[in-house]
């Protein structure tokens, strides 16, 4: 069985080769020692997704510990799910897609992977890029008119500093001390 014996492997799956690709590249530098694998593009180098790849990944990766594959789009998770149909019952049993940010949650789940993280604790470490709220992070709506960090009420820096985000409650940011 391919995979890293005893590991979690990793699939990203994207509309872009390039964007699958190099998310390896970035999540290899924290965990180098984990089966990760892109599924990005058509099978014809296009933008797109690919049934062939996403299955072809999935036992690049699969070390019969459990696999975590993360999905740029909603019809790449369509993909993902089309090709976890047509797995075999037992290597379906232990792979998971995660709808969680792209590249924070590849992050977080190939760390968690790498320091011998089970299936769940990758899953809830991929999930964990939503934040507390389960949505995904990121600026308001356009359209509205959020003040930046350096201007936002209880903002504050030190001369010659950078300035710091607002302690905001609840938030998983924090102003460093």
């Amino acid at each position: 069985m391919p995979g890293t014996e005893g590991k979690v492997g990793l699939v990203f799956v994207s509309h872009s080769t390039k964007i699958a690709e190099g998310l390896v590249e970035l999540a290899a530098q924290m965990a180098p020692a984990t089966s990760l694998a892109a599924a990005g593009g058509t099978d014809e180098g296009g933008i797109g997704t690919s049934f062939d790849k996403v299955t072809a990944a999935i036992g690049e990766v699969d070390s019969g510990v459990g696999v975590v594959v993360l999905a740029d789009l909603g019809s790449a998770i369509l993909t993902a799910e089309t090709a976890l149909d047509f797995l075999d019952d037992d290597v379906r049993e232990r792979v998971v897609i995660v709808d969680a940010p792209l590249v924070e949650g590849a992050v977080a789940a190939s760390v968690t992977a790498e320091i011998g993280g089970m299936l769940d604790a990758v899953v809830a470490a991929a999930e964990s890029a939503r934040g507390d709220s389960g949505e995904v992070p990121g600026p308001d709506p356009v359209g509205s008119a959020s003040p930046t960090p350096a201007t936002a009420p209880g903002a504050s820096s030190a001369p010659g500093q950078p300035p710091q985000r607002p302690k905001v409650p609840g938030s998983r940011v924090r102003s460093p001390s």
